[in-house]
């Protein structure tokens, strides 16, 4: 379940890269934080056909689908959605490394009471899941991701400077 887990938090890195590329983002999460968590929980039980929809599109596909199913709605209502579905897969996230902690006690063959035990300590756990604040550690892992990037290009960028250089002056000699 590994690779699913790295693939919702990937997956969640690049809804927030498209949500801070394509939107205002301040604007966004001040709106966000604004508003209650009883009604964000309210907007993600209204929208949850979409935002599964919107998670199981491949990305070249998301842009048209949130356009067509979002005819009429404002661009930070747009923009909500996209925040739920980052929610949702730290959420998908949280839930496999649950899943994996407490695999003993959610199969058979285990002790009756410890099993029992076991699925209520579950269960406690999967409650701390249902957050609803704002995704920051993504937003936080998106910025030192995008640096990272930043510091590689500026090592390598001299040498396809020099590369296109010498590559010119081949051409100017032909």
């Amino acid at each position: 379940m590994l690779k699913y887990e790295e693939f919702a938090w990937q997956d969640a890195l690049s809804l927030a890269a498209w949500l801070k590329k394509s939107f205002d983002l301040d604007a966004l999460r001040e709106l966000y934080e604004s508003d209650s968590a009883q009604n964000h929980y309210e907007r993600e039980v209204d929208s949850a056909d979409v935002i599964q929809e919107l998670l199981a599109k491949p990305e070249s596909q998301r842009f048209a689908y949130l356009r067509r199913v979002c005819k009429n709605v404002d661009t930070l209502s747009q923009g909500m959605l996209i925040v739920l579905a980052i929610i949702a897969q730290v959420r998908v996230k949280e839930v496999i490394e649950l899943r994996d902690r407490f695999r003993y006690s959610l199969y058979p063959g285990g002790g009756t009471r410890t099993t029992c035990a076991g699925i209520y300590a579950f269960n406690n756990a999967m409650r701390e899941v249902t957050f609803m604040a704002w995704p920051t550690a993504v937003f936080e892992a998106l910025s030192k991701r995008e640096t990272e990037r930043e510091a590689q290009w500026a090592l390598i960028k001299p040498i396809v400077d020099d590369w296109a250089l010498a590559k010119d002056r081949l051409k100017g000699e032909d």
